[in-house]
């Protein structure tokens, strides 16, 4: 999925940032004042120089503020104060609408309580030029990061040689949001390293990408870690944790974990304890040469729990090219694990458990339930091995669909259904669960996932509840997406209606731009949120650039905030929501302004809840004017059918040639088209 690139605050520093919205604009655009709830720091300037004179003036000696010189004096300042940034397009360091802070040393440890608010991840980046680790946050209290890129920190010399970009190495608390993190590297966690002694960390709404490490690529934790709403692509960590190392308490939720590689655990390795939810990880890799393990997931003593997730198109040259178990705990729910792959690169030894591979070790253990694994492949065993059917490697809770069942067959027996209510395959007569062939796609929802075709054997035949009795409101895609539609289907035996896997078929939340067409009427244009095309809304939005967007969801929501992305391929590209209504109604609607034309806009609902699942809603939106046809550019076509259509009533299958939705077609129309002629979306 996209990213959003959106400001939001965590909970735990939300009010305090508030508070200090509310006094900034009374602070002159170059002054440092002393505020009673902590001090607020103005950086002004690219630049590197020391604090001099008191904490509460941000000052380098040249008149100017640098970041510097801000975690300075608020180290020297206590209580919890701010850092934002006002840095003028004169500075040195301005390009291309672009910031850059590059470090000629490392920066002072964060020994205070601070927030420090950037303009955006596109906008400033903190670079250490592959010389120095960046934020190292030594202090008990918080530290909230948002609004930066964060890149090319280094750290190998220190005594901690760990966090190239970020480093808790106490008991504090550090909140991420809105950060892209890319070309750090560390001993452990490239780009994130968080502390064993009581470190808690979030990171949300964050994209981590081209990090490095010996363990954990991006991230590494010995704490408690969230990981919210992130894209995690292309890290790399030489032994284990392509993406991520745990050996905490760590949630990943709503994320997407694409191309990382490891030598064990393509995606993540996890030693303790893990949930995974809401997430795709998919195109992972692990090993070099021979025996290594877990394409997506290697988790090694630890206890993960993945529901609602789907894991897919990962590969190792071994052993589980999606999850590799070796002396933990696997519980597995509502998931998709399908097109992963075990290989064997000229060892001779051969590979197996294409979908999940489970040793042989005491204490190995993989619960399962509401699942799909199928259509994986292996030199043996394609879906699910175990090798000598020790330990009791497999537990099936019901209602799984296992393509086939060679090297877990003690586990699960033939059968259409089974004694569990598994439909399974063999080796000769496999159950194709018919996933749609264009696999992993975006169908809404925050991560992509593989649809159901009409006609699966998964359909109704699945449990909305999972192995440990935790009922799920929601399939992968999060609110709006219902768990349990109940279609005409006979269902499983003690089961709900629910679709075995990742993914519910059904209708669920419907987009439109919606418009009135003078005395004629209001006319609607559908925004699809499934597919790889949006809907094109080919109107006039006046010269404010004035469209509505409205969403239906099939339940009542609360909306906490709405946005817009301006497509970021259209130079130049704006828009902004200037209000929107229906929180806590089923009906969500989002007026929007100075959307420029000739773009793909997204439009973000933030903090969508239903009462029990919350996570963002995205819906995009072509806007190119006198696009009548709707193919996302503007041709003779489009003016040859609106001239045919002038003088005719609009109605619902002429209101795309009202242009001007003026109630009239009519030369008007014909010239205006005529003008956008060349013009096509990115």
């Amino acid at each position: 999925m996209k990213e959003h690139g959106l400001f939001r605050l965590v909970t735990g520093s939300a009010l305090m940032f508030a508070a200090a919205v509310a006094v900034w604009a009374a602070i002159s655009s170059h002054t440092q004042g002393a505020i009673s709830f902590g001090t607020l720091y103005l950086v002004d300037s690219t630049g590197d120089g020391d604090l001099v004179g008191p904490s509460t003036s941000c000052d380098d000696g040249t008149g100017h503020c640098t970041l510097r010189a801000a975690i300075e004096a608020s180290n020297l300042h206590g209580g919890a104060d701010f850092i934002s940034f006002n840095i003028p397009t004169t500075d040195p360091g301005y390009s291309n609408g672009t910031w850059t802070i590059n470090l000629p040393r490392a920066l002072p440890d964060v020994f205070d309580s601070v927030s420090i608010h950037g303009p955006g991840a596109n906008a400033l980046i903190v670079n250490g030029n592959q010389k120095f680790q960046l934020f190292k946050v030594t202090t008990t209290g918080t530290v909230t990061l948002s609004g930066i890129t964060i890149a090319n920190g280094f750290d190998t010399m220190s005594n901690n040689p760990e966090g190239g970009g970020i480093q808790n190495i106490n008991s504090g608390t550090v909140n991420v949001t809105n950060c892209t993190l890319s070309g750090n590297y560390a001993y452990e966690g490239g780009a994130v390293y968080n502390n064993y002694n009581g470190g808690t960390m979030s990171i949300t709404n964050c994209t981590l990408s081209g990090n490095n490490a010996e363990q954990g690529g991006a991230v590494y934790s010995f704490g408690t870690v969230s990981i919210t709403n992130c894209t995690l692509s292309n890290n790399e960590a030489d032994f284990a944790g392509g993406g991520i190392e745990n050996d905490g308490t760590m949630t990943v939720t709503n994320c997407t974990l694409d191309g990382n590689h490891g030598y064990d655990g393509g995606a993540i390795t996890n030693y303790s304890t893990l949930l995974v939810a809401g997430s795709t990880i998919k195109d992972n890799s692990s090993g070099y040469y021979g025996g290594e393990s877990g394409g997506g997931i290697e988790n090694s003593g630890g206890m993960l729990t993945v529901t609602n997730s789907t894991i897919s198109g990962n590969q190792t040259y071994g052993f589980g090219g999606g999850i590799f178990n070796m002396g933990g705990a696997v519980t597995i729910n509502c998931s998709t694990i399908t097109n992963n792959s075990a290989i064997d690169l000229d060892s001779g030894q051969g590979s197996d458990g294409g979908g999940i591979y489970s040793s042989p070790f005491s204490g190995s253990r993989v619960q399962i339930k509401s699942s799909i694994i199928a259509l994986n492949t292996a030199t043996y065993n394609r879906n699910l091995s175990n090798d000598e059917n020790k330990d009791g490697s497999f537990v099936s809770h019901g209602f799984n669909l296992i393509g086939t069942n060679e090297g877990a067959a003690t586990y699960f027996p033939a059968g259409n259904p089974n004694a569990n209510n598994d439909i399974v395959g063999t080796s000769s007569s496999p159950v194709d669960p018919m996933l749609n062939a264009n696999g992993l796609q975006n169908n809404g929802g925050p991560t992509q996932t593989i649809a159901l075709l009409p006609g699966s054997p998964a359909i109704d035949k699945g449990n909305s509840t999972t192995a440990a009795g935790v009922h799920l409101t929601v399939d992968q895609r999060g609110v709006g997406y219902k768990r349990t539609i109940n279609r005409a289907v006979l269902n499983a035996t003690g089961g709900d209606g629910t679709d075995i896997g990742a993914f519910e078929l059904g209708a669920q939340i419907k987009a439109l731009s919606r418009k009135t067409h003078g005395t004629a009427g209001t006319f609607n244009v559908n925004l699809p949120l499934t597919g790889l095309k949006a809907g094109v809304e080919c109107r006039t939005g006046g010269a404010s650039g004035v469209h509505q967007v409205l969403l239906t969801f099939p339940n009542a929501v609360g909306v906490s905030d709405a946005s817009v992305t301006p497509d970021p391929k259209a130079p130049g590209a704006t828009g902004s929501v200037s209000s929107f209504n229906g929180s806590g109604s089923k009906a969500v609607t989002v007026n929007l302004t100075g959307v420029s034309n000739a773009q793909t806009i997204l439009v973000n609902l933030l903090g969508v809840s239903d009462g029990t699942n919350t996570n963002d809603v995205s819906v995009a939106m072509g806007v190119l004017l006198g696009d009548t046809n709707n193919n996302r550019s503007v041709g003779s076509n489009d003016v040859t059918v609106t001239q045919s259509k002038v003088g005719q009533a609009v109605t619902m299958s002429t209101f795309r040639e009202d242009v001007t939705i003026d109630g009239a077609i009519d030369n008007t129309d014909v010239n205006l088209v005529q003008s956008k002629v060349g013009t096509k979306l990115p």
